[in-house]
Order: C-alpha cells, then structure tokens, then sequence
C-alpha cells in the first residue's frame, strides 16, 4: 500500500478539513482514508478517476504528472516529440500554436496530433469486431475505466475491447510505422493517463503524460513572445474523440446508424453501468455493438487534468470548428495521395459501404493486430463484513436496531451504513466519523450529566433540609433559654 501521506498520483493537500464529501463522490469504498481531521488518499485503492477533484470545494486535493521532468529534460538536451490530444486545441483554440512554437524552441522535434491515432483506433475497432462477431464490448480508451476494472471487476476484463487507445495507437503508429527515434511525451487532459503509459502491456512507448493544466501553468508567462507552429499529421473524424460519444460517432460514420452503439460517461453513472452490464454480458438479452464508456461526463474536454476555469462553451464551438474542416480542407483532400473527393473516406457524401471501403484502403499498410493490448488483472481486497462482523461494527457504533443500521444519511460520506461498517471494518474510517453515533454520545452524556445534576439537586435539598431541622432545633432551644 503506498504511503498516503507522501502523495501518490493523486494525493491531498494541506487545505483539507475533513468534511466527507471526496468519499460522498468516490466510485470505491476505500480509496479514501479518514484519520480525523483529514481525508488521505491511499494510492492503491484510488482509480484516479478525479471525482474527488469535482466535490471538495476547498481545492485540497491535487495530483502530480510529468510537467517538471518534462521540461527538466529539455533544458538538458534530451530529445522528444509530443503527441497531443485533440482536446488540447479545443481547450486552447488562440493560444496551442503558441504553446506548440514555445516547445519547439525548448528542443521538442515533432508535434503530432493523437487525432490520427483515434482514426486508427476507429478502423481497428472496425475490423476487431467485424472479424471476431464479438458484440456488446467496453470500450477502453478511458484509463480510469481500464484502472476501475483491472481493479475492481477483474472478472469483467474479458470484456474489454483488446485493443489500444487512441494515444497508444498513435506511438505504436511512429514508433513501428515511422521509426521515430526519439521519445515520445503525450500532452494530456487526463491524470490516469499516467498509469496508462506507465503499464508494462503499453511497453514504454510514451514516455511522459503532460497535462494541459499542470503545462500552461509552467510556461503561460513565457508565451507573448513565442513563435506559432502546427501538428504536424493529417487527421479526420478522430478529433471527435474527446466529445462524449466520440467513438461513437466515428463507428456510426462507417457502419451506418443501424448499429446500436451505448454510450455512457460520468463518475456517477459510468461504474454503477459497469456493475449492472457484467450480468447482462452473461446473458442472452440483447448488446449493442458495443459500449463507448468514459470517465468524465464532458468526455476528454474536460478531463481531470485540465483547467476547470476556463469556458465550457468555447471549447464545444472550437470542437465543431474542428469537425467542420474534416472533409473540406486541401490537406485532408491530399491525405494519403488522394487529391480529391472520389475516395476520400471522410467524404460525408459517400454511401457509408464506400466510406469504409476507403477507409479500409487508407490503412490498408497497417496491421490490425499491432494495436492489440492486453490487461493485467490487479485485484484489490476489499474486506467484507460477514453477518457477525456487522452486528458487532453496529452494536460498537450503538445502532442496535434495523432500523438505526438503515438510517443512510451520508453524512459519513457513504451512501449506506452498510458502506459505513465496511469501511470501518477494513480500517478506513471510524465509529466516530457516524454522526448518529456521535449524536447518541453526546445524548448519553448529556442524560449522564442530567442525571448528575438532579442527584447533586436531591443531595443539595437533603441537605438544606437537615441545616433546616438543626436551624429550628437551636431555635426551639434559644425559645427555652
């Protein structure tokens, strides 16, 4: 288990206050660790899906990426090239050419955009499933979704499409395509793309994940002055990507609206979707063709590590800019030796059958199977509670009847009490962090101090009755005298 307090990819900064709600939004039980005053994040149970980022109103939780010894690198000499998600132009539609000139200037060889490894990723898809029959698959493009699963369900992994993502697939693309030598950084939205490059399945193909967030902030100050360039590769529908329903929209260009492809996006729907899909993919009841899933609920144009300042509908209209050069730019026209519409596979007014067969031909020098991939399960234990375990958690926290193990009221953070004893019963969280279980101490100690007080009361009038009797038997004796 990794030392919470040190930081993991995602870790908590000095700002909290402990106030529950990280564990209110979390998808897992256990990634975050209540001591009291704080709430850590234990980096092996956390999927790094950043929904904790969206719920802590105190911004006390931050992660780490490759930005420093990215640009520690260039100073030295080192020698890369960066892959960019399409998100990045969306994000920052007047300013990417400035930042794409000012690292060209630090030393970064090629720009080129991760779109044409989402236009591979499409045509592998394709091909994966027209060849295997297979329908009904999880997509995988979404690090956090793989992490969840190899984590979580790692029983489900068997239904994860075996293929690369769109980063993935562009650097297998230049690496075994193109023979690029140098190494490769990917400039990311997303923080969990970190354990995506750093998978022994994705072998070392990328070598840092650069988020757009933790990068402006680097070199904003040092933009005015620098040169503009441009990606440097031709690209079509795959900008489409990082929209909710990206891959969606691409399978459909070239398989018709027929095929039902489900799409699902959210913290708070994608891993309940992913509990409830695994019983129906062992069933007979009806699939789509598959499943484009992610994470975030704007999809990588608002990914975990971008920067949620900035203006959502800027970024949507800079995304249709995007798809609206798709099929009507020269450059796209003269992609891959074509030089006009005939056989442009992006041409929306071809016949979808003609669409794939020359999307077919465009990448009829690649292999598909070059951009399989393959999962590690990662199981993580997560300690149930059997029926005496509970009871004794629920008698300890004073909830001795069904009807005080059911109140649910997720001031703790958890949707249940059950969730509640769970934690408490792996170590992740405490009696006292029950508000009905606090609230029924101090209702015990004020009725013990109530209790306290009227039999100090009863003392204290038993014992102004017996100074009365000694006061009227003076008196009686003083009557004598």
């Amino acid at each position: 288990m990794a030392d919470t307090k040190s930081g993991g990819l995602v870790f908590t900064n000095d700002k909290c206050i402990g106030c529950n709600r990280c564990i209110r939004e979390c998808p897992t039980i256990l990634a975050n660790q209540a001591d009291g005053t704080r709430i850590e994040v234990d980096d092996e149970m956390c999927i790094k899906c950043g929904a904790c980022f969206h719920a802590c109103n105190h911004d006390a939780r931050d992660y780490m990426d490759d930005t420093d010894k990215f640009l520690e690198d260039l100073k030295h000499g080192k020698q890369f090239s960066v892959i960019v998600a399409p998100a990045f132009i969306a994000n920052y539609p007047r300013e990417y050419k400035k930042v794409f000139g000012y690292l060209k200037k630090l030393g970064v060889l090629h720009v080129y955009s991760v779109s044409f490894g989402a236009d591979i990723t499409t045509w592998s898809y394709i091909n994966y499933i027209l060849e295997t029959g297979k329908h009904g698959l999880v997509s995988q493009p979404c690090p956090a979704i793989v992490n969840y699963i190899e984590k979580y369900q790692p029983e489900f992994i068997q239904y994860l499409v075996p293929l690369h993502s769109p980063m993935m697939d562009e650097a297998i693309y230049l690496k075994k395509y193109k023979r690029v030598p140098e190494q490769l950084v990917f400039l990311s939205p997303c923080i969990a793309k970190y354990l995506e490059i750093n998978d022994p399945n994705c072998n070392g193909y990328v070598k840092y994940n650069v988020t757009f967030k933790k990068l402006m902030e680097a070199i904003r100050g040092n933009l005015a002055s620098a040169p503009e360039a441009d990606e440097e590769s031709v690209y079509g529908l795959g900008s489409m990507y990082p929209k909710p329903g990206g891959l969606k929209e691409c399978a459909e260009f070239f398989l018709g609206k027929e095929f039902s492809v489900l799409q699902v996006e959210g913290e708070s729907e994608a891993y309940e979707f992913l509990k409830h899909y695994e019983e129906r993919m062992k069933t007979n009841k009806e699939k789509p063709l598959f499943v484009d899933i992610l994470n975030c609920q704007k999809g990588c144009l608002r990914g975990t590590g971008t920067d949620k300042s900035l203006d959502n509908t800027d970024i949507v209209l800079a995304v249709d800019k995007m798809h609206k050069l798709v099929d009507n730019t020269p450059e796209k026209k003269k992609a891959f030796g074509k030089k006009d519409d005939s056989k442009n596979c992006w041409n929306y007014a071809l016949p979808v059958e003609k669409r794939l067969e020359y999307y077919n031909e465009q990448f009829k020098d690649l292999n598909y199977k070059d951009f399989w991939r393959n999962y590690t399960p990662k199981g993580v234990t997560v300690k149930i509670p059997n029926e005496q375990q509970l009871d004794d958690i629920f008698m300890d926290m004073n909830k001795k009847t069904e009807e005080s193990r059911h109140i649910d009221c997720e001031c703790c953070g958890y949707r249940t009490c059950v969730e509640m004893a769970t934690a408490i019963h792996n170590g992740t969280n405490f009696k006292e962090n029950c508000i009905h279980y606090i609230k029924g101490v101090a209702d015990e100690e004020r009725a013990e101090i109530q209790k306290a007080h009227e039999e100090l009361m009863e003392e204290h009038e038993i014992k102004n009755q017996h100074l009365n009797i000694v006061i009227d038997e003076f008196r009686a004796l003083g009557s004598d005298i």
